[in-house]
């Protein structure tokens, strides 16, 4: 990471004067205070400031609701430090951290906030629960550099991951075919998803890409038709997906077409049309609409407030954070080892990389509009 110059560091620190006349800190105490008990801080590493800055107001606003319902009595201080999704102001905000004594640190809803922040809090060993940053490489240099570092959610490769898992059962026996829109993000989707099906012995009898963005692809339709697969996994655009599906239902194809984490922003489209039902989708179940997270689902609408995502992340963690906080870093870091916690979002188990060996990926189904799991269906 390259140094912090003293110019950067006073435009930097402005911006946190500018943050610091908000309140930052908010604490729950027992109705009857217990003599002599220490007050643990719970840091939130958070882009206050910034263009995800509205994701970290909903952050906050879950990890609020955990604390007032969750704190049981015990003295808990939690500190708000804005690290802009930026190395540079993450590190001002590791330090400060840092200097604040906190006992746990958790959020970090982008990659760049955490390798400063898990650098400068490596020698007081306190444990960092991620939120938010998702990168493969994380995990493996934290393993590297022996940082701290617990991760609550997937890891960007999972989304591949999880489909070959749903779809190497379902697509047993059957011919498949690959489909990729060129980008980056779309073909190491394809790759990665090809290659875990092809060690598998399940190679694909197509593949071929489309041309992001366009109004149809009925061509490529009638390329699948040509190649004789049955099925498809697309790594593409939410809207690029629902195009094809509408061409594959003109054509009455039998083809079963199915796509990853891209579907998961599908009821924020606007196709010209409402879409048939059947297309599949491997995706991340949405925070509200679990069932573990059934109770604060319902509170949120009660008290008029948005039900977001990153609102059931920020009382996930604050959740998890007081389920684990011990006396010490030490304690806390063995407590992460060893402990199972349920959380609204589900259940938290660390794996020897600090990995979460659970999440919420799920084989779910458009009906009606919207996506729903196949068992619920059933019901």
């Amino acid at each position: 990471m390259p140094p912090v110059h003293e110019d950067s560091r006073k435009n930097l620190f402005a911006s946190r004067v500018g943050l610091g006349a908000l309140a930052v800190v908010f604490t729950a105490f027992a109705a009857m205070p217990v003599a002599n008990a220490q007050s643990l801080k719970i840091g939130l590493s958070l882009p206050m400031s910034g263009t995800a800055a509205l994701l970290a107001s909903q952050f906050v606003q879950g990890a609020r609701l955990a604390l007032s319902d969750l704190s049981n009595g015990r003295k808990i201080e939690v500190v708000i430090f804005d690290d802009g999704c930026n190395a540079e102001l993450a590190l001002l905000a590791a330090q400060e951290m840092k200097a604040a004594d906190v006992a746990i640190a958790a959020g970090f809803l982008c990659n760049d906030a955490v390798p400063p922040t898990a650098a400068a809090l490596k020698q007081s060993g306190v444990p960092l629960l991620v939120s938010g940053a998702r990168s493969t490489r994380l995990l493996k240099d934290a393993q590297k550099e022996k940082w701290n570092v617990w991760r609550i959610v997937p890891d960007d490769s999972r989304a591949a991951a999880a489909a070959f898992e749903h779809l190497s059962k379902r697509w047993l026996g059957k011919p498949w075919a690959l489909i990729d829109d060129g980008t980056v993000h779309g073909r190491s989707l394809a790759d990665e998803f090809r290659t875990k099906m092809e060690e598998a012995g399940f190679p694909p009898v197509f593949v071929d890409n489309l041309r992001p963005s366009q109004s149809t692809h009925a061509a490529t339709v009638r390329r699948l038709l040509k190649s004789g697969a049955t099925a498809a996994f697309v790594a593409a655009d939410v809207e690029d997906l629902a195009t094809l599906w509408t061409n594959i239902n003109e054509q009455k194809a039998a083809i079963e077409l199915a796509g990853s984490d891209p579907l998961s922003s599908l009821p924020w489209i606007s196709p010209g049309k409402p879409l048939p039902d059947g297309l599949l989708g491997v995706v991340e179940v949405q925070p509200q609409d679990l069932r573990s997270s059934g109770n604060l689902t319902g509170r949120l609408l009660r008290e008029n407030i948005e039900p977001e995502p990153h609102v059931f992340h920020g009382y996930a963690a604050i959740q998890l954070a007081l389920a684990v906080l011990q006396q010490t870093p030490a304690a806390t870091t063995q407590f992460l080892k060893e402990s199972e916690v349920q959380t609204i979002l589900g259940p938290v188990l660390f794996d020897e990389t600090g990995q979460n060996r659970f999440d919420n990926y799920a084989l779910q189904i458009l009906t009606k509009g919207a996506l729903a799991n196949p068992a619920e269906l059933a019901q």
